[in-house]
């Protein structure tokens, strides 16, 4: 280290030997931006008050007040602030209770200039160090603030992009738990003015902030064409190709569509990379699968056409759409939950309680174990209407 480290400090040196105070602050006015100087611990503390120096050096032995209670009123104020003391006596209690006080360094007399500028680069080297932590600290902090309100503001345009107050209908249960604070899972479901109801479980590329932006596009495509009625098959190109363009090359968006008409007792559906659907009945069995044949949105270009499966049910039903968080959710002893447990509860509940008992379970073999990824779960019930 070297004087450069000393130019831009400030040193209050404080003593009352006038004329060892003028050889000291001689000697420091050449190695430092500025030397304020007291004659005793009182002056000094109302010039450190007034001025706020980077460093002290101070006598030990002076009227009215000695440097070491002035060193320790400091040092409660100010424990970083770094203090150097001088003394003519090498007694062990000085030394402990400078030690106690917090108290830098110290320096003999008579003082050895070439002793005292050792210690002050020491001292100024550990002070400017700790000043680039503190503004690195600051810094994190900052970014770290900035983040998240950046995160909420996601958060709430993600709640709002959704619209919860438009999404209830009797036929529809769902349950969306992010793992982060804003949620890579996006459901959606709207009835167009056929009285079809549309329904959409879309999971992108990772989770969080970058995931939840990918969905945005998605999101869009589907409440304005659902909107104005337009085929199944066309919404999901259309998603496709906004993924593609919006989105990076690296991220891409697993979805499952499905267009439901309960008066004619069909669904047509379009499944990309989210698991298996499934179409179960009343004794909770599975009698259709809805299996994912499909890339995820956002990896073909617009030559992709969009081609949809057609199911018709005979009997009473529940459409059972999860994302792979749901089973891959894994407890403490590192093991997922499975798709076998949540076809088990199906099987094992009666209707009306499936849904909240599907829950209910993953969250048992959660315990403790917060979920590394967002977890959903959509329900629909596909009744018989004549």
């Amino acid at each position: 280290m070297t004087d450069l480290s000393l130019n831009d400090l400030t040193i209050l040196y404080v003593e009352d030997d006038e004329e060892m105070r003028g050889q000291v602050v001689h000697f420091l006015h050449k190695k430092c931006a500025r030397v304020l100087t007291a004659s005793n611990g009182r002056e000094a503390l109302k010039c450190y008050d007034e001025r706020r120096p980077d460093m002290i050096v101070s006598d030990i032995m002076m009227p009215e007040m000695d440097g070491l209670e002035f060193a320790e009123i400091i040092k409660r104020r100010a424990p970083s602030m770094p203090i150097i003391l001088t003394t003519a006596f090498n007694d062990s209690a000085y030394l402990h209770r400078a030690i106690d006080v917090g108290v830098d360094n110290y320096v003999l007399k008579p003082i050895d200039l070439g002793k005292l500028h050792a210690a002050i680069l020491k001292s100024a080297d550990l002070l400017l160090k700790t000043r680039a932590l503190e503004i690195s600290r600051a810094q994190l902090e900052a970014y770290h603030q900035a983040a998240e309100e950046e995160r909420a503001l996601v958060s709430e345009l993600m709640k709002r992009m959704m619209q919860p107050e438009l999404m209830v209908d009797p036929q529809v249960r769902y349950r969306l738990e992010p793992a982060d604070m804003v949620s890579g899972d996006l459901v959606a479901f709207r009835r167009a003015r056929s009285d079809r109801l549309y329904i959409m479980l879309a999971d992108s590329t990772g989770h969080g902030l970058p995931a939840a932006l990918n969905l945005l596009p998605v999101n869009h495509v589907f409440y304005s064409m659902v909107a104005k009625g337009l085929p199944l098959a066309q919404i999901v190109e259309e998603m496709n190709w906004a993924v593609k363009v919006q989105s990076p090359a690296d991220r891409f968006v697993s979805a499952f569509l499905a267009c439901i008409d309960t008066y004619n007792h069909v669904i047509e559906s379009w499944n990309g990379g989210i698991p298996s659907a499934m179409l179960v009945d009343q004794a909770g069995e599975i009698y259709h699968s809805l299996i994912p044949k499909n890339l995820p949105l956002g990896i073909l270009d617009r030559t992709f056409t969009a081609q949809t499966e057609i199911f018709q049910w005979s009997r009473p039903s529940q459409l059972v759409v999860y994302s792979d968080g749901l089973v891959e959710a894994e407890n403490e002893q590192g093991i997922a939950w499975g798709e076998h447990n949540i076809q088990r509860v199906i099987k094992e509940m009666p209707e009306a309680q499936r849904f909240d008992a599907v829950s209910s379970e993953l969250h048992g073999h959660l315990g403790t174990r917060r979920a590394f990824d967002d977890m959903t779960l959509l329900m629909v019930d596909c009744v018989m209407r004549a």
